[in-house]
């Protein structure tokens, strides 16, 4: 038996390193700066200037604290930290002043009057964010439009955000990668609008993975977090697409690595630390997808934060050696609990995911005229909700119409419609004019009534125009393409499928007239092997009325599309319409080109 002068009596703590608040602060510092040199990059030099004011305010503001309550200077950086982890949180273009209010009210208001470092209930830059968002709700939520040629700070302009205006505020394409991907790498990268040092995620994950190497921070807080929204977004949005999107928009996963982890601010035993992380999930997701404001991250940290005492209080983890009244080792309830939370969640994302993809459809590709929403069935199919009008000149009456048509997994032959919204005074459309028809045999119809001039006749029009859109935003979104080369001036990507041919091509209308260049972007579908245009999906091109007339093109050769003139293209040559349609005229003429290129080089 060992000596008892063998062991030594000491007050804890027992497990000492060379950690100190400083070390750790500019531990911080350093995973902060690739946010930092990211949202100087996209915004310019002004948003480095409002970082710095923010930092200055926050440091000049406790050390003023110190001198009125006669307390010693400190200098262990936290100020420091704070005041980049709010800078970081701001609009690129925030006033001034904005820094300053914020860093004065994180440092005195939620830190300093509370007793200092290590007693403030709450985040410090989350809560003055929240702050500053309720004080100047219009200032802080006006962002802009990352720009890398834009370092000095010149001409903005103003940009919505994902999570404030959906992929309209987005690029088409990124990386010459559009549709889904492209919105997804564009949110991964940061160029987006954003506030300065939250978008380029890739700056956060390598912030994060230092600080998680450097043991600063518990990696199961951020971990538990993203995993617990990705699967609120599956219940809440009903899409898998959706996860990737929201994780990497926002400040959601810039708070989960530098702000949810805060020492003072987040639970100190493990387990509690999960289920801390679990309710900022929840909370957050149900901020953005039902509260007032797009974005709620600061405010889930702010909320879970005052949670914490009493997580720390009454949810103890069990001591070594701690029995129950029975005698009997003390069950580790909360440990076990949170553990298989956790494999839950993770159980229902790989569950859910797969599940859900199968029955929703996200058209992230082309703008539609009448498609607003599509979703795959289980046995097979898509249907597509579409909405319009029918305008019965004759009467002066505009009809609201609205289907749900279903196309086959194939996507070339429409298997039913079923109408939601149209005529109740026996207008209605006569469905068997294309229930069971492919896309060239309704597109070949032109008398769709015995009566010209009766409603039903309009009506069938309309339905018409809006089910050869459903075709088209099938190929668009849902068709399994694969790339091949093509060479082109205007062309950004080729694709096949069987016979079809998809060429993306991104081009200008001159309308010299308007001194206006209107950039256009389109994915041409060529059947091969009937030689016509099948498909034309508008990716980007005026919001003015200044559109394509696909209708002039679909169905058409070649030749008989090189035959066309600006006169027969539209009677009114100056009309911006007529000039689109002249650009689209030229941009088909080089697919037709480029699909004589390829095809000669399969044959080779």
């Amino acid at each position: 038996m060992a000596e008892i002068t063998n062991y030594k009596v000491a007050a804890s703590p027992h497990k000492l390193d060379r950690s100190n608040t400083r070390r750790i602060m500019l531990d911080v510092l350093i995973a902060l700066a690739p946010c930092l040199v990211c949202g100087v990059l996209f915004y310019g030099l002004y948003a480095l200037m409002l970082v710095a004011i923010c930092v200055a305010a926050c440091f000049a503001s406790e050390q003023v604290y110190n001198l009125i309550r006669k307390k010693p200077f400190t200098f262990d950086l936290s100020a420091v930290v704070t005041g980049v982890i709010l800078g970081l949180n701001l609009p690129p273009r925030a006033p001034w002043y904005i820094p300053i209010v914020g860093g004065v009210f994180a440092i005195v208001v939620v830190k300093m009057i509370f007793g200092g470092l290590g007693k403030n209930f709450a985040n410090p830059a989350a809560t003055a964010r929240v702050f500053l968002l309720l004080a100047y709700s219009s200032v802080m939520t006006q962002y802009i439009g990352a720009d890398l040629s834009n370092v000095l700070a010149g001409d903005v302009t103003t940009g919505a955000t994902y999570l404030g205006g959906g992929i309209a505020a987005l690029q088409d394409s990124f990386l010459n990668i559009g549709g889904y991907w492209g919105y997804v790498l564009q949110l991964l990268f940061g160029y987006v609008g954003g506030s300065i040092g939250e978008t380029c995620k890739l700056a956060v994950l390598a912030g994060g993975v230092y600080l998680t190497a450097r043991r600063v921070i518990d990696w199961r807080i951020p971990v538990v977090y993203l995993l617990t929204a990705a699967a609120m977004v599956l219940v809440c949005y009903g899409s898998a697409s959706e996860i990737l999107l929201q994780l990497f928009s926002g400040g959601l996963m810039f708070g989960a690595v530098f702000m949810a982890t805060d020492y003072a601010t987040s639970p100190k035993w493990r387990y509690n630390r999960v289920l801390y992380a679990i309710g900022l999930g929840v909370i957050t997701v149900l901020i953005r997808r039902y509260g007032s404001y797009p974005e709620g991250t600061s405010l889930a940290i702010l909320i879970m934060n005052l949670f914490v005492p009493i997580m720390d209080k009454y949810l103890l983890p069990v001591r070594f050696g701690q029995t129950s009244k029975s005698g009997k080792p003390k069950p580790q309830v909360m440990k076990w609990a949170m553990r298989c939370v956790c494999i839950a969640l993770a159980a229902a994302i790989a569950v859910a995911v797969p599940l859900v993809n199968y029955t929703e459809v996200q058209l992230y590709t082309g703008r539609f005229s009448y498609v607003t929403d599509a979703k795959r069935e289980f046995g097979g199919g898509y249907v597509f909700s579409v909405e319009g009008e029918a305008y019965l000149d004759q009467y002066d009456y505009t009809q609201p119409l609205a289907y749900e048509i279903k196309l086959n997994a194939e996507g070339d032959k429409v298997l039913s419609v079923r109408p939601i919204t149209q005529s109740t005074m026996g207008y209605v459309a006569n469905l068997a004019f294309f229930e069971g028809k492919t896309f060239d045999e309704i597109a070949a119809l032109t008398d769709l009534s015995t009566d010209a001039e009766t409603s039903a006749t309009y009506t069938n029009t309309a339905l018409r125009k809006m089910i050869l859109e459903c075709f088209t935003a099938y190929d668009a979104n849902i068709a399994d393409y694969s790339a091949i080369s093509a060479s082109g001036e205007h062309i950004v990507k080729a694709e096949r499928c069987g016979d079809l041919y998809r060429f993306t091509l991104s081009g200008v209308a001159d309308l010299a007239e308007y001194n206006y260049q209107q950039p256009l972007a389109y994915a041409i579908t060529i059947d091969a092997a009937a030689g016509k245009v099948k498909y034309i999906t508008t990716i980007n091109e005026s919001t003015y009325g200044y559109t394509v007339d696909r209708e002039i093109f679909v169905g058409k050769t070649a030749e008989e599309i090189a035959a066309m003139t600006d006169e027969t293209i539209a009677s009114d040559i100056t009309t911006g319409a007529t000039i689109t349609n002249a650009a689209v005229r030229d941009l088909i003429g080089e697919c037709f080109a480029a699909l004589e290129g390829a095809a000669k080089g399969g044959a080779e």
